[in-house]
């Protein structure tokens, strides 16, 4: 009877590992990835941002997506298509919720594994630095940590109010955001010292998701390319939405 079960047990260790090899062997896939690492720059504590990856397939099989596995449990990595066609692309999203209260550094990574023979298993990371009150940030200071948006006001435009609290002058450049989920229109000029401006958020017509956690990551022009991620939420129900200048100036949990 041992000898049986031994047996069997045997047979499916053999059977599985022989499966795993035929996805990654003896395949002319080629992955090409622009961007592996990411900076969020500023986060808020407590709430969800994310980034997307592109996983480009240049090879003559097409590319399969076997596994990315998240470094940590605050970090998940959902996944809409594992098998890429040659010329095509694939989007690896990886969402991060991050601690409320925490301060400082963050850094996490997620694994992926996929059938390119040169280069079967590699790294997705992203790095950013966590805060508690939009108000008290350097260079700019923001009216709002997070946009909260529901089903009435989801047509409407969201505004963030950003003010220069530095001694020079800043201008905004827009570096990462979902363009089919959100459109952001961030100022074109700059930005004086003591002054005021907006950044204009609306979410695209076309989205019929009921509710979403995206974001978007804007920077500065200073020395250091300072950044800003600021998360969008689309609820069912919220109780506070930023649809007006009066309701931007409002800092939720500030002091």
């Amino acid at each position: 009877m041992k000898n049986s079960v031994l047996i069997i047990l045997i047979a499916t260790f053999t059977f599985c590992g022989t499966a795993l090899a035929q996805e990654t062997k003896s395949t002319n896939a080629k992955v090409f990835i622009e961007e592996t690492t990411f900076d969020f720059g500023y986060i808020p504590g407590g709430e969800v941002v994310s980034h997307s990856y592109y996983l480009q397939s240049r090879g003559t099989d097409s590319l399969k997506i076997l596994k990315v596995q998240p470094g940590c449990g605050c970090t998940k990595a959902p996944l809409k298509k594992d098998v890429v066609a040659v010329g095509d692309s694939a989007e690896v999203e990886l969402v991060f919720t991050s601690n409320k209260g925490g301060h400082g550094p963050v850094s996490k990574s997620a694994t992926v594994t996929c059938n390119d023979n040169d280069r079967g298993s590699f790294q997705l990371t992203f790095k950013g630095k966590t805060y508690d009150y939009p108000d008290s940030l350097q260079p700019l200071t923001l009216s709002d940590a997070t946009i909260k948006m529901n089903s009435t006001t989801k047509s409407k435009e969201a505004r963030l109010t950003v003010k220069n609290v530095s001694k020079s002058n800043v201008k905004l450049n827009l570096v990462s955001w979902p363009s089919n989920y959100l459109t952001i229109n961030i100022p074109d000029s700059e930005i004086k010292p003591g002054k005021e401006k907006e950044i204009k958020i609306r979410v695209n017509p076309q989205v019929n998701d009921e509710e979403f956690r995206k974001s978007f990551t804007f920077a500065i022009n200073d020395s250091a390319g300072t950044r800003y991620t600021v998360p969008v939420f689309l609820s069912k129900s919220v109780d506070v939405v930023n649809t007006s200048p009066s309701q931007d100036k409002k800092v939720k949990g500030g002091r």
